[in-house]
């Protein structure tokens, strides 16, 4: 671990007080993500491309705001990334008021989004050539999960820099796994989304099979949470697919396909077969297209059944 992370490290791990912290992207994740670090006590500056959305967050719990990455960057030692996609990683990084024009020599940037490898590996470019370290660090959990800091983190890239965000990470998770070297962490979350979207897609299509065979939907649900298919994710979107129209929306159908296409394309990249994915993208782009886009990837029972 060089001098210039060993800081970090040392005052997460001792007084969280003394870490300078910048947060970018407050979505549904993330303003849970960033609440965490503000009441385990790190110095917080928040961004978010909406400033109105970082200014509401400021209101609540007292943190700083900044105006744009570069800002951000210039007041922080960490900096937290969880923006939609890659495209959106890629423009809070870069250009004039973009955080690599506000970093200084040995300052972590932890990109915590869905970003893909080819953006991830331009990302890592781009805050290198500026003097800092970028580390990897996809989650796994649900919007309970990040509102508990109980998140699976999946960190890549430099190890030594990984460790020394590992304090920043620790407030808003319950376990980190470093996962390999650059690019690991970009692939895992990939592959870990196409499972998750294959889990969802057959409780969907098996859910609305029980109720055409006229078990009613609560009771298959029940069914379905207590047997051997009950993996957490069927247990904690329950009322997705149970009430699918008075459910908030968790994660955005659209989003899910773009995890595909990216998932797909790195598929194809390395030769990986992934025939359910294929399967499993076509039937979400279905869904989309008739109108579901923006609703939960839990109403793709929606579009099976055709309608709530």
């Amino acid at each position: 671990m060089t001098d210039a992370m060993t800081p970090s490290a040392t005052a997460g791990a001792g007084d969280p007080s003394a870490t300078r912290v910048g947060f970018s992207g407050l979505g549904r994740m993330g303003r849970l993500m960033a609440a965490n670090l503000q009441a385990a006590g790190f110095d917080l500056t928040v961004h978010n491309r909406t400033g109105a959305r970082a200014e509401s967050f400021a209101a609540s719990t007292g943190v700083k705001v900044a105006a744009s990455g570069r800002r951000l960057a210039a007041a922080s030692s960490v900096i937290v990334t969880m923006v939609a996609d890659g495209p959106a990683l890629t423009s809070l990084l870069e250009g004039p008021d973009g955080i690599a024009a506000g970093l200084s020599a040995g300052d972590i940037v932890v990109d915590m989004g869905t970003s893909g490898l080819e953006h991830t590996r331009r990302a890592r470019r781009v805050v290198e050539a500026a003097g800092g370290h970028f580390v990897e660090a996809p989650v796994s959990g649900s919007i309970a999960a990040a509102e508990a800091a109980t998140l699976l983190v999946m960190t890549a890239g430099d190890a030594a820099a990984a460790a020394a965000a590992g304090p920043v990470l620790e407030a808003m998770s319950a376990r980190i796994l470093h996962v390999g070297g650059p690019g690991a962490g970009a692939a895992l979350k990939l592959a870990v989304n196409s499972a998750l979207f294959a889990i969802m897609g057959a409780v969907g299509e098996s859910l609305v099979l029980a109720e055409r065979a006229g078990v009613p939907r609560e009771v298959a649900y029940e069914v379905f949470a207590s047997s051997a298919i009950a993996a957490p994710v069927v247990k904690y979107r329950r009322a997705a697919f149970e009430t699918p129209l008075e459910t908030p929306v968790s994660f955005a159908l659209d989003l899910a396909i773009k995890d595909l296409d990216l998932t797909l394309a790195l598929a194809e990249a390395v030769g990986a077969p992934m025939p359910q994915a294929t399967t499993n993208r076509a039937v979400l782009r279905e869904a989309s297209a008739a109108g579901l886009g923006e609703a939960d990837i839990g109403q793709v029972a929606v579009h099976l059944r055709g309608g709530p």
